[in-house]
């Protein structure tokens, strides 16, 4: 389950990054802005769940890291 939040938690973020770049909307400071602030949003979603899973112990806790592990080498 986890990995498949992480999965599409980045391929949100490539889809934003790629429209972004195809698209750069307006010109205005707000479009820009509200772009860069989706992109963050996701990085910060990843981020949480990598804490969360440096915070847990035993063998679930490895397994979960390795899948961590995945999308940072992504």
């Amino acid at each position: 389950m986890l990995e498949k939040i992480i999965s599409a938690l980045l391929e949100e973020k490539d889809r934003v990054a790629h429209e972004t770049m195809q698209q750069p909307g307006d010109g205005s400071l707000f479009e820009y802005g509200r772009r860069v602030g989706h992109y963050a949003g996701l990085d910060r979603a990843l981020a949480i769940i990598e804490e969360s899973l440096s915070n847990e112990e035993g063998e679930e806790h490895d397994q979960r890291r390795r899948v961590a592990k995945r999308w940072r080498d992504y």
